[in-house]
C-alpha cells in the first residue's frame, strides 16, 4: 500500500536575500540507510523569495487633451512572498506598450506605502498630458517601484498600460433629412456635429454628399454649401441646419446622403476615421 504524501513546514533563514532559489527535498538527508542507487535522493522545485510589485488594474478614460490633467486609476500590488517597503509608481506616455529610454515621463507620481506579502493599493492620481502633446493615439504607463527601490523577485512585469487618444474628435452624431426629393430641388438638412474627444477643436465646416454606398469617397457627389461650426470644447456639440440642391442631372435612385463633419480636413483629430454619419434618401425624376 502506498503511504500517503507528507506535509512538512520549513522556515527560511531571515536574512536570505531577494531571489529565485530551488527548494530541495532530499531523501535520506542523513545517510542512515545504505541504498543500492544514493544518486537518486533528491527532487527540487523553485521558489521566488521576496517581494513582487506589479500594477495589477489601470483605468483611464480613452480621451485626453493636451494641457490638460487626466484621472487615472491604478492599483499597485505585491504578489509575491515577502514585504516590499515603501515604493513610487509613475506614468508614463509611450508610442507601444513597452517602456523604455525613449518613452516621455509625465509630471505625476503616486507614493505607494509598504506592502505585507499579497496587499495592495489603490488611488486615483491626476496625470497631467503636457501642452506641447501631439494630437494622436498613445499608451499610458502605469510603473510599480519605478527607479527601482525595492529589490524584487521579477523586475521585469512592473508595467500595465491603457490606450488613450490625445486631441478633438469631430464627428456627425444625428442627421435628418427629407427621405425622398426630386433631382434640381433644394433640401434642408439638420446635423449635430460633436466633438467628444479630450482636447478643443477649432471652427470646421460639415459637409454633405450623395453616395452610392455608405462609405464616403472622393467620388461622391458634393451637395453645394455646408455647414460652418463654430469651435467645440471637448465634450460640446453643435446643431444647425443646412440646405443644399441635388443636382438637376443625378440619376433617379436611392442614395446615401451622408454628412462629413472637418470635410474641408482643417482640425488635426484623434480620430479621422469617424466623421461621418448617414441616412438614406430616394431621389426622384426632375418634376415629380
Amino acid at each position: 500500500m502506498k503511504e500517503p504524501d507528507c506535509a512538512s513546514a520549513v522556515t527560511l533563514p531571515a536574512g536570505l536575500a531577494t531571489g529565485t532559489y530551488y527548494l530541495i527535498a532530499k531523501a535520506d538527508a542523513d545517510e542512515v540507510v545504505t541504498e543500492s542507487q544514493e544518486s537518486n535522493n533528491t527532487r527540487f522545485r523553485t521558489i521566488a523569495v521576496g517581494p513582487d510589485l506589479i500594477v495589477s488594474a489601470l483605468t483611464a478614460s480613452s480621451t485626453a487633451g493636451a494641457g490638460r490633467v487626466l484621472p487615472v486609476t491604478e492599483t499597485t500590488r505585491n504578489q509575491g512572498g515577502g514585504g516590499a517597503g515603501a515604493s513610487v509608481t509613475r506614468f508614463y506616455l509611450s508610442a507601444d506598450y513597452r517602456l523604455d529610454g525613449s518613452d516621455r515621463l509625465l509630471d505625476a507620481s503616486r507614493a505607494v506605502p509598504a506592502l505585507g506579502a499579497g496587499a495592495q493599493s489603490t488611488a486615483t492620481t491626476g496625470v497631467l498630458i503636457p501642452a506641447d502633446t501631439v494630437t494622436g493615439a498613445y499608451f499610458l504607463l502605469a510603473a510599480a517601484d519605478d527607479g527601482g527601490s525595492v529589490a524584487e523577485t521579477s523586475e521585469t512585469n512592473n508595467t500595465r498600460y491603457v490606450y488613450i487618444r490625445v486631441g478633438p474628435d469631430l464627428t456627425v452624431t444625428s442627421l435628418s433629412a427629407p427621405t425622398t426629393a426630386p433631382a434640381g430641388s433644394t433640401i434642408t438638412m439638420t446635423d449635430t456635429t460633436a466633438n467628444p474627444g479630450g482636447g478643443d477643436a477649432g471652427a470646421s465646416t460639415t459637409r454633405y454628399y450623395l453616395s452610392t454606398n455608405a462609405v464616403w469617397d472622393a467620388g461622391d457627389i458634393s451637395l453645394a454649401g455646408g455647414r460652418v461650426v463654430a469651435a467645440l470644447a471637448a465634450g460640446a456639440t453643435s446643431t444647425g441646419a443646412a440646405s443644399a440642391t441635388i443636382p438637376a442631372g443625378v440619376a433617379p435612385a436611392t442614395y446615401y446622403l451622408i454628412a462629413k463633419a472637418d470635410a474641408d480636413e482643417i482640425v488635426i483629430e484623434a480620430f479621422e476615421t469617424n466623421n461621418t454619419r448617414f441616412r438614406s434618401i430616394v431621389v426622384t425624376s426632375s418634376g415629380q
